[in-house]
């Protein structure tokens, strides 16, 4: 049974939802907006790692809420199928605005995410565990999840006939001033979005990350090669890259 909001639930005034996936540099976006002091503190709330009740997590979007009003948090679609499973999300957070984040390089974000699979360094503030080890697989593997993620945000927001502010990774980097104005419109604000504040978190993206690239497309960039299907990548090099084949099978339990 789904769970209503208790009498007396008071929601944000505006809540942001940030539509996206991993390595989108929706981290980094939270930050900056964070910055600004009036566009919610957007976190990953519904972080599948956490045994927090989602209703605990509703209540902590509220209370995060930046003091006129604003409160945001993120989605990955794994959140947003989990969540459902509990409550009715607009029912707790009435009339959302919805950013959708993507990243237009999808080679960049499959490495990126190939190598925080493995080293978990998924901040520039996280120090890594174990050094990443080049996998043409991981990074094929890492974009088949990127599709079949793009694929259901984009028939999610078909589905509800919702128009999502749409952003780029990249355009954030360079002028967050003027994205920043389109979100504080998307929340409904008057006055100008004040200009950021410290921010800490930088791009990932360094010389192996660039040499990655180089090799994957030396490797796999055949332009006669049609995409595989994803069942038939997850047969492919199992006994050397088993924490593809674990992640991708928990991931599927919970879908």
């Amino acid at each position: 049974m789904l769970i209503s909001p208790p009498t007396g639930w008071k929601p944000p005034g505006k809540t942001l939802i940030i539509a996206t996936l991993q390595r989108s540099g929706s981290t980094l976006l939270c930050e900056k907006m964070r910055s600004t002091g009036v566009l919610g503190n957007p976190e990953e709330y519904f972080n599948r790692e956490e045994k927090t009740p989602t209703v605990e997590r509703c209540a902590r979007i509220a209370a995060s809420a930046t003091p006129n009003g604003v409160a945001a948090t993120k989605l990955f679609p794994s959140h947003f199928y989990e969540l459902s499973r509990d409550i009715r999300l607009t029912e707790w957070f009435p009339d959302p605005g919805w950013i959708y984040l993507e990243r237009r390089d999808r080679l960049g974000q499959a490495i990126s995410w190939a190598k925080a699979w493995q080293d978990g360094a998924w901040t520039s503030k996280t120090d890594a565990v174990k050094k990443a080890e080049y996998s043409a697989y991981g990074i094929d593997f890492a974009l088949a999840q990127i599709a079949i993620g793009t694929g259901r945000w984009n028939s999610f927001f078909a589905r509800t006939g919702i128009e999502p502010l749409r952003l780029f990774y990249e355009d954030t980097l360079d002028d967050f001033d003027s994205i920043s104005q389109r979100i504080g419109l998307l929340a409904g604000l008057d006055a100008p979005v004040p200009r950021e504040g410290k921010v800490s978190l930088r791009p990932q993206r360094n010389e192996e990350s660039d040499e990655w690239r180089r090799r994957f497309l030396a490797e796999s960039g055949n332009p006669d090669d049609f995409d595989r299907p994803i069942v038939r990548l997850r047969k492919r090099r199992r006994s050397k890259w088993m924490f593809w084949r674990k992640w991708f099978r928990g991931a599927a339990a919970k879908r």
